[in-house]
């Protein structure tokens, strides 16, 4: 952008070449609504992108996470633009239902012209959007995607992900996924989190029996497991390991603990865990973190796969694939030019929408 070109400042959003193109607010006082749409970028197709719901959810958050997506889209050249919405209200609220209705209503021309494809994110569900496709199969190519990522991360280092230890955080829906095919691929789970704790042990974790204390009892049910040890759920990051998930709210890795996180790779299942400064930090020490736009697209596959029919095994196909693709590109990339793995893959999907 060119230094004399002029926009309106909203504190934290960053105007571009791409975007973002509509940042769209909504008030309902009565319902007690108050939201934000952003989308980044615009295409021949729809702009698309979750749902965001929580009592501190921040324009700047939501433009950043909308854009996350532009990138998203344009690394698995798919023809759709980006975008996230955001709703600042408490999720465990009983009024919850009727807030969202409010948002649709309010957000419904833009959604009637395929402007903005709503679908579930943190603090909403697929079942509020009747667009998003199978929840079961965006939780689970999620998951498979963050383990396809890693290993393709861990192979091109020269190394496996049989034997790894793995911490996750966020042991929800997508986090027990990803633990599950984790396991699967001969890696050892040693440290997840909740909102409330994280949960750690010497010897492992056994991903079926947590998952079954958090069916069961929630939350603080995995506080319950024998032989774990319980933590302030900050220190997840601090737990030695090879492969750390970042699975929750954006900027989980900041200047407070980068220095010390001891993982040799990092995938992320959530958008935007990096904080300013933190990437050059890490790369400083050897650490492999991949973009979160290229390790967590398994989501955005389901749609594809559901779309398509697939069944589980062309579903993981398509997505080991794609992502595994992409991370052999951008980590080659970023070898060839010298730049931060993050770098390289901007680099990559600005290429991709230039070429549309």
């Amino acid at each position: 952008m060119s230094g004399n070109e002029m926009t309106f400042e909203l504190p934290g959003v960053r105007f571009d070449d791409l975007g973002p193109r509509r940042v769209v607010f909504f008030h309902d006082p009565k319902a007690r609504m108050h939201a934000v749409v952003v989308v980044d970028t615009l295409t021949s197709g729809p702009s698309g992108g979750g749902v965001r719901m929580t009592t501190d959810v921040t324009v700047a958050e939501i433009a950043r996470l909308a854009r996350a997506m532009t990138f998203k889209y344009a690394l698995l050249s798919m023809p759709v633009g980006g975008a996230k919405a955001g709703i600042r209200f408490d999720p465990s609220d009983p009024a919850r239902a009727d807030v969202v209705r409010a948002f649709l209503e309010a957000a419904k021309p833009l959604i009637d012209a395929g402007v903005f494809v709503p679908g579930a994110d943190m603090g909403t569900t697929a079942s509020d959007f009747a667009s998003s496709g199978d929840p079961h199969l965006d939780e689970q190519l999620t998951g498979y995607g963050v383990v396809a990522a890693a290993k393709s991360a861990a192979e091109l280092a020269g190394r496996s992900l049989e034997g790894a230890r793995v911490a996750i955080e966020g042991f929800g829906k997508v986090g027990t996924a990803a633990a599950r095919f984790f396991v699967r691929e001969g890696a050892e789970i040693v440290a997840v989190s909740t909102v409330r704790a994280a949960i750690t042990a010497k010897d492992g974790l056994d991903v079926e029996r947590l998952a079954a204390l958090r069916e069961e009892h929630g939350d603080a049910g995995l506080e319950r497991a024998p032989g774990v040890q319980v933590l302030p759920r900050e220190a997840l990051f601090t737990v030695p390991c090879d492969v750390l998930v970042p699975g929750a709210r954006p900027d989980a890795i900041h200047a407070g603990n980068v220095d010390d996180v001891e993982a040799s790779i990092i995938v992320p299942g959530s958008n935007a865990p990096y904080a300013p400064g933190t990437l050059e930090s890490l790369d400083a020490r050897g650490v492999i973190a991949i973009p979160d736009f290229v390790a967590n697209a398994g989501g955005v596959l389901a749609t594809i796969c559901a779309l398509q029919g697939f069944g589980e095994d062309a579903a993981h196909g398509l997505v080991r694939d794609l992502i595994g693709r992409n991370v052999k590109r951008v980590i080659e990339r970023a070898r060839e030019r010298r730049l931060l793995p993050y770098a390289a893959a901007i680099e990559i999907a600005r290429e991709q929408i230039a070429n549309r």
